[in-house]
């Protein structure tokens, strides 16, 4: 089905369908425009399978069941839990205890750390971009856009605190934080 791009925003675009349906695509910075397609033809209706043939035939509206939870359930959006076996038997007692340290609050480019590792984020957004892509089910980007509001509104970021980061020039910032963290881990 024909779209109409009418915005471009960071890492996504608002399209509206030739039959007046809108989406929000997820595309990369540098996604060709067959990408960009692709990721357009998740949301379009053309592509999707007849409603009719995802209805599980198991229950009827009414029901009341229980919920249980099944041994090594994969729970919602069919994540993988597998466990795996360690090769030698561990000790508990002969793991060493691990002094924690305070943790550097301010970001480079001034904006307060999140709770979250930015390397932990990027790989969860790529892991929901994926599963909106392949399973049409945005569960893992609902609850990273929670994480990212909660972030945004408990440290007061602006839209321009967020910009004006970006813009942060101190190229000896880097260098100073690692000597700062090579010295505390020597102490």
């Amino acid at each position: 089905m024909k779209y109409t791009i009418k915005k471009v925003l960071p890492a996504q675009i608002e399209i509206e369908f030739e039959d007046g349906g809108k989406a929000i695509v997820p595309i990369g910075p540098d996604y060709s425009l067959e990408d960009i397609d692709d990721s357009v033809s998740y949301y379009d209706s053309d592509f999707l399978p007849d409603p009719e043939t995802l209805i599980n035939k198991n229950i009827t509206a009414g029901d009341q069941r229980e919920s249980t939870r099944k041994k090594n359930s994969r729970g919602p959006g069919f994540v993988s839990r597998e466990e795996y076996a360690c090769e030698e038997e561990i000790d508990p007692d002969s793991v060493p205890d691990v002094d924690l340290v305070p943790v550097q609050t301010t970001l480079y480019g001034g904006l307060p750390l999140p709770s979250f590792h930015k390397d932990q984020v990027i790989i969860s957004y790529v892991m929901a971009d994926y599963f909106i892509k392949k399973y049409n089910d945005d569960t893992l980007k609902k609850e990273l856009d929670k994480k990212v509001e909660e972030y945004i509104l408990k440290n007061d970021i602006t839209m321009e605190k967020a910009l004006e980061s970006l813009m942060y020039e101190d190229d000896d910032l880097i260098v100073r934080l690692a000597e700062q963290e090579l010295e505390d881990e020597q102490q």
